[in-house]
């Protein structure tokens, strides 16, 4: 975990520490949570909480927007984003983990909270670019997916990425390009089935803009012609990743 990942998540400890749980949650008793469950999470210190207590007893319910619902959503926040931050996802899927947090609507969340939230998802994404691979096999867009389901300005994250200059960087660039972006006539595509279309769109507007292509380009190519650490089919995947990468934007 990155040092400044540390002081962030203390700081939501804090920030939410007022919303406070009362003797049960609101959550679909019918068939997602049992009694059990909810009452294994509400006992539990929220700084030990599992990931597996936490998906169990709260995330696994199905969703009633009400503003207990979100009360209780920041109250479990702070765990949440420190679980995320040693790679312990408490979802099925790791695009879906902000899933709920809805930060494009404005009135449920107070501005220290959204620049909490905002300044986290910037550190953690300048943290993974400098990781290769991502544990537990994720990817780089996995997390710009989660991030964005969650509604975070995806626009910083990927001025990060077009400016970093690490082997680690260069290889996320060159799955990304190879693996899990589409370039075609309808546009441009994430190719991960959770992507939705405000994603595509914001990933679309960075890869336009002027000197995007030019940065991505230029950190594929140190490596394929200065990285002897690197071996023969990684290399060829960078090449490879950069002729693309002219292709699809001249």
């Amino acid at each position: 975990m990155a040092p400044g990942l540390h002081e962030i998540i203390d700081a939501a400890y804090q920030l939410f520490a007022p919303y406070m749980l009362g003797s049960t949650l609101d959550v679909c008793k019918a068939c997602c949570v049992t009694d059990a469950e909810e009452q294994e999470l509400l006992r539990t210190p929220l700084r030990t909480v599992s990931a597996a207590v936490l998906d169990a007893g709260f995330f696994s319910s199905a969703r009633s927007g009400s503003e207990r619902e979100h009360w209780e959503l920041k109250h479990f926040l702070p765990r949440l984003l420190e679980l995320v931050a040693q790679f312990d996802f408490p979802m099925h899927s790791t695009e879906i983990t902000f899933s709920r947090l809805e930060l494009h609507r404005a009135a449920q969340w107070t501005d220290p909270e959204r620049t909490l939230l905002q300044t986290f998802a910037e550190v953690f994404f300048v943290q993974c670019l400098g990781e290769y691979p991502l544990p537990g096999g994720a990817s780089l867009t996995e997390l710009l997916i989660m991030f964005g389901l969650g509604h975070f300005d995806l626009a910083q994250l990927l001025a990060a990425w077009a400016a970093a200059r690490s082997q680690s960087s260069a290889l996320h660039t060159k799955d990304f390009l190879l693996r899990e972006i589409q370039f075609g006539r309808v546009g441009l595509q994430l190719l991960n089935p959770f992507s939705e279309p405000h994603i595509n769109t914001a990933v679309a507007a960075w890869l336009n803009e002027a000197a995007v292509p030019q940065q991505l380009a230029q950190q594929l190519e140190y490596h394929v012609l200065h990285d002897s650490a690197l071996n023969n089919d990684t290399l060829n995947e960078l090449s490879w990743a950069y002729e693309v990468l002219q292709t699809a934007l001249t």
